[in-house]
């Protein structure tokens, strides 16, 4: 990429990174990039298909590849912002999600939570601005979190459903 059809991004004009897969069936949040990288995201991709990523606000972010294909960068593309787009995807994986717990409420269960319990805790994308879907989504911790592992937070039983509806760090 030339760089000259999208921005670079700065922690100054994004505020978190989504990364979302292709067929909506997963999602996490991260801060920054550095975090997503540190998260398994910056080497070759082990996951079963491909990933979007999107800026807290919609925009699409791009991915720049280093020479062995690992990422170093992201920039914003030159689309325009789509939050309510984003909020869909979301509901999709949200979507994903209920139907796999539905089938093996054992995941939450071994959480404590029955399963009615679990599914009133997701995020609701229709029901919600994108900022308080993307709060409930798991992210890792920032500078200012007390490091409380919390029922919706990396570790939590939703991250853990997530993979285990099928996606892997």
């Amino acid at each position: 990429m030339d760089g000259s059809s999208a921005n670079v991004i700065s922690p100054e004009t994004v505020t978190a990174i989504v990364a979302i897969a292709f067929d909506d069936t997963f999602a996490h949040v991260y801060p920054d990039l550095r975090q997503l990288i540190e998260d398994g995201f910056g080497g070759p991709d082990t996951r079963r298909g491909a990933l979007e990523f999107f800026s807290a606000e919609g925009d699409r972010l791009l991915p720049v590849f280093g020479r062995a294909w690992q990422l170093v960068d992201l920039r914003v593309s030159d689309d325009e912002p789509d939050a309510d787009r984003l909020r869909q995807r979301l509901a999709a994986v949200v979507d994903h999600v209920t139907t796999f717990l539905r089938k093996h409420p054992e995941v939450v269960e071994a959480a404590g939570l029955t399963l009615d319990e679990a599914i009133s805790q997701l995020p609701r994308p229709a029901e919600q601005n994108l900022a308080e879907v993307l709060a409930r989504f798991p992210h890792l911790a920032t500078a200012e979190d007390d490091g409380a592992i919390r029922p919706l937070d990396r570790g939590g039983w939703f991250h853990n459903s997530l993979h285990a509806a099928g996606w892997t760090h």
